[in-house]
Protein backbone atom coordinates (compact mmCIF):
# COMPACT_ATOMS: atom_id res chain seq x y z
CA UNK A 1 0.00 0.00 0.00
CA UNK A 2 1.40 3.34 -0.77
CA UNK A 3 0.95 6.64 1.10
CA UNK A 4 -1.34 7.94 -1.41
CA UNK A 5 -3.85 4.80 -0.98
CA UNK A 6 -3.45 4.68 2.90
CA UNK A 7 -4.42 8.42 2.98
CA UNK A 8 -7.43 7.58 0.78
CA UNK A 9 -8.12 4.75 3.00
CA UNK A 10 -8.17 7.15 5.82
CA UNK A 11 -10.34 9.81 4.37
CA UNK A 12 -13.30 7.81 3.15
CA UNK A 13 -12.72 5.58 6.61
CA UNK A 14 -13.50 9.40 8.48
CA UNK A 15 -16.00 10.07 5.98
CA UNK A 16 -18.04 6.61 6.29
CA UNK A 17 -17.70 6.76 9.90
CA UNK A 18 -18.99 9.50 10.57
CA UNK A 19 -21.89 9.29 8.25
CA UNK A 20 -22.88 6.44 10.09
CA UNK A 21 -23.13 8.08 13.50
CA UNK A 22 -25.36 10.47 12.17
CA UNK A 23 -27.87 8.24 10.45
CA UNK A 24 -31.14 8.38 11.02
CA UNK A 25 -30.33 10.39 14.08
CA UNK A 26 -33.64 12.21 15.43
CA UNK A 27 -33.60 16.25 15.45
CA UNK A 28 -34.39 16.07 19.06
CA UNK A 29 -31.13 13.68 19.75
CA UNK A 30 -28.95 16.03 17.14
CA UNK A 31 -29.15 19.53 19.04
CA UNK A 32 -29.96 18.04 22.02
CA UNK A 33 -27.61 19.61 24.85
CA UNK A 34 -28.07 15.85 26.96
CA UNK A 35 -26.02 14.51 28.20
CA UNK A 36 -24.92 17.54 30.64
CA UNK A 37 -21.64 18.73 29.52
CA UNK A 38 -21.65 18.34 25.99
CA UNK A 39 -22.50 20.22 23.05
CA UNK A 40 -24.62 18.53 20.52
CA UNK A 41 -23.98 16.10 17.76
CA UNK A 42 -25.33 18.48 15.21
CA UNK A 43 -22.55 21.34 16.35
CA UNK A 44 -19.89 18.38 16.81
CA UNK A 45 -20.66 17.25 12.94
CA UNK A 46 -20.25 20.78 11.36
CA UNK A 47 -17.52 21.25 13.41
CA UNK A 48 -15.61 18.75 12.15
CA UNK A 49 -16.73 19.45 8.86
CA UNK A 50 -15.69 22.80 9.11
CA UNK A 51 -12.55 22.06 10.03
CA UNK A 52 -12.37 19.56 7.00
CA UNK A 53 -13.42 22.27 5.05
CA UNK A 54 -10.58 24.85 6.78
CA UNK A 55 -7.32 22.71 6.62
CA UNK A 56 -7.89 20.86 3.29
CA UNK A 57 -10.05 22.62 0.78
CA UNK A 58 -9.73 26.10 1.76
CA UNK A 59 -5.82 26.39 1.06
CA UNK A 60 -6.49 24.98 -2.38
CA UNK A 61 -9.25 27.29 -3.20
CA UNK A 62 -8.82 30.11 -1.54
CA UNK A 63 -11.72 29.95 0.80
CA UNK A 64 -14.41 26.93 2.55
CA UNK A 65 -16.36 25.70 0.18
CA UNK A 66 -19.76 26.15 2.46
CA UNK A 67 -20.53 28.45 4.88
CA UNK A 68 -21.13 27.73 8.81
CA UNK A 69 -23.10 28.64 11.68
CA UNK A 70 -21.31 31.45 14.04
CA UNK A 71 -21.51 29.36 16.12
CA UNK A 72 -19.69 27.04 14.60
CA UNK A 73 -17.20 28.67 12.36
CA UNK A 74 -16.15 31.04 15.51
CA UNK A 75 -16.65 28.41 18.52
CA UNK A 76 -13.43 29.48 20.38
CA UNK A 77 -15.65 33.04 20.90
CA UNK A 78 -18.82 31.86 20.36
CA UNK A 79 -19.44 28.84 22.21
CA UNK A 80 -23.19 27.08 20.81
CA UNK A 81 -26.16 27.47 22.50
CA UNK A 82 -29.62 25.62 23.16
CA UNK A 83 -31.94 27.61 19.81
CA UNK A 84 -28.79 28.35 17.80
CA UNK A 85 -29.80 27.49 14.27
CA UNK A 86 -28.21 24.80 12.14
CA UNK A 87 -29.24 22.78 8.71
CA UNK A 88 -31.71 19.46 9.45
CA UNK A 89 -29.69 16.55 9.69
CA UNK A 90 -30.08 15.03 6.41
CA UNK A 91 -28.38 18.51 5.38
CA UNK A 92 -25.70 18.31 7.69
CA UNK A 93 -24.61 14.59 6.27
CA UNK A 94 -25.01 16.12 3.00
CA UNK A 95 -22.70 18.86 4.03
CA UNK A 96 -19.95 16.30 5.39
CA UNK A 97 -20.23 14.17 2.51
CA UNK A 98 -19.51 17.01 0.06
CA UNK A 99 -16.62 18.44 1.60
CA UNK A 100 -15.37 14.93 1.79
CA UNK A 101 -15.96 14.34 -1.62
CA UNK A 102 -13.75 17.21 -2.29
CA UNK A 103 -11.00 16.28 -0.45
CA UNK A 104 -10.70 12.65 -1.46
CA UNK A 105 -11.05 13.80 -5.38
CA UNK A 106 -8.24 16.18 -5.01
CA UNK A 107 -6.36 13.50 -3.21
CA UNK A 108 -7.10 10.95 -6.23
CA UNK A 109 -5.69 13.72 -8.51
CA UNK A 110 -2.88 14.50 -7.19
CA UNK A 111 0.38 12.69 -7.37
CA UNK A 112 1.62 11.13 -4.06
CA UNK A 113 4.78 13.23 -4.29
CA UNK A 114 2.64 16.86 -4.35
CA UNK A 115 0.98 15.99 -1.27
CA UNK A 116 4.18 16.72 0.03
CA UNK A 117 3.82 20.37 -0.68
CA UNK A 118 2.56 23.52 1.49
CA UNK A 119 -0.73 24.93 -0.35
CA UNK A 120 -1.14 25.89 3.09
CA UNK A 121 0.77 26.10 6.62
CA UNK A 122 1.90 23.02 6.46
CA UNK A 123 2.36 20.14 4.07
CA UNK A 124 -1.11 19.20 3.12
CA UNK A 125 -0.41 15.37 4.06
CA UNK A 126 0.27 17.10 7.36
CA UNK A 127 -2.78 18.46 7.46
CA UNK A 128 -4.95 15.46 5.89
CA UNK A 129 -3.43 13.18 9.15
CA UNK A 130 -4.37 16.15 11.47
CA UNK A 131 -8.12 16.38 9.86
CA UNK A 132 -8.42 12.20 10.33
CA UNK A 133 -7.07 12.13 13.97
CA UNK A 134 -9.32 15.34 14.75
CA UNK A 135 -12.48 14.00 13.34
CA UNK A 136 -11.75 10.67 15.21
CA UNK A 137 -11.45 12.53 18.66
CA UNK A 138 -15.09 13.86 17.60
CA UNK A 139 -16.33 10.12 16.57
CA UNK A 140 -15.42 8.96 20.18
CA UNK A 141 -17.43 11.84 21.51
CA UNK A 142 -20.40 11.19 19.15
CA UNK A 143 -20.37 7.40 20.04
CA UNK A 144 -20.75 8.41 24.10
CA UNK A 145 -23.12 11.02 23.38
CA UNK A 146 -25.38 8.74 21.24
CA UNK A 147 -24.80 5.78 23.95
CA UNK A 148 -25.93 7.67 26.68
CA UNK A 149 -28.91 9.17 24.76
CA UNK A 150 -29.75 5.06 24.10
CA UNK A 151 -28.90 6.43 20.08
CA UNK A 152 -26.50 3.20 20.13
CA UNK A 153 -28.46 0.70 17.69
CA UNK A 154 -26.23 1.68 14.97
CA UNK A 155 -22.89 -0.20 16.47
CA UNK A 156 -24.95 -3.79 17.57
CA UNK A 157 -22.87 -4.98 14.59
CA UNK A 158 -19.10 -4.05 13.57
CA UNK A 159 -19.24 -2.53 10.44
CA UNK A 160 -16.80 -3.89 7.86
CA UNK A 161 -14.31 -1.41 7.14
CA UNK A 162 -13.61 -0.04 3.37
CA UNK A 163 -11.35 -2.07 1.19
Amino acid sequence: MTLKEYVLHQLREMKRELLISLKDVSADDMFSFEPVGHWPVGWIAEHCTQVADAFLVAPLNGAQMLEYADQVQNWTTREPVPGDAYPPPAEIADRWSRVCDRIVAHVEGTAESKLQESPGKEPYIQSILRVVNHTNSHLRSLWCILGERRVDDKWAEQQPFLA
